[in-house]
């Protein structure tokens, strides 16, 4: 009995951000705001999601880009979801005077990877899907701005020790403005 209670230990040793999801159905799930003037806290909507519950955030500062800030079990060994995809959905309360950043943020290893979108999040749900690869456009992320593509080392070594997931909520230039996102799966087929 006790080397099948090892055994099972072991088969769960996957690492925590394998799979991870969210779909904010009862709770914030951990998730976090992050540069976002005095508040770091989240509100869950019950109605209003992509069906149901949805995380928002309300930007509260004047300067910083804020995002929404994985939890732990997005953290960790994720390397067998190389080629995988992440996938969320998005929305914002204001379309206009919108502002260019780093919209996904992968850290681990060492290093940091951004990947863009290629259209900011509409006032109705807006998903996307990035592929975990060396193919799907993630870029070093340099202090002064976009670095290189990455190579598959390169998301290798960031998904072999996943320290930060972070996807961006503030798109509008001005005050109030909010976001709320909704069903990310991390390594998604």
């Amino acid at each position: 009995m006790r080397l099948f209670a090892v055994s099972a230990l072991a088969l769960c040793a996957c690492g925590p951000a394998s799979h991870a999801s969210s779909t904010f159905e009862g709770d914030k799930e951990g998730w976090t705001l992050s540069n976002n003037g005095t508040s770091t806290e989240a509100t869950l909507e019950r109605t209003g999601g992509n069906p149901a519950g949805t995380l928002c955030g309300l930007d509260e500062g004047d300067g910083d880009i804020w995002y929404f800030v994985a939890p732990r079990k997005y953290l960790g060994n994720a390397k067998d979801i190389y080629g995988k995809r992440l996938t969320f959905d998005l929305k914002q309360g204001n379309i206009f005077n919108q502002i260019r950043g780093r919209d996904v943020v992968l850290n681990g290893g060492g290093i940091s990877v951004i990947w863009n979108l290629r259209f900011a999040p509409g006032r109705d749900w807006t998903p996307y899907a990035v592929r975990l690869d060396d193919a799907s456009d993630w870029l070093i992320d340099e202090p002064n701005g976009n670095g290189p593509a990455a190579t598959e080392a390169d998301m290798r070594t960031v998904l072999g020790d996943v320290t930060s997931v972070r996807i961006r909520g503030e798109y509008y230039d001005g005050l109030s403005d909010t976001a709320c996102i909704d069903n990310v799966y991390f390594g998604r087929d």
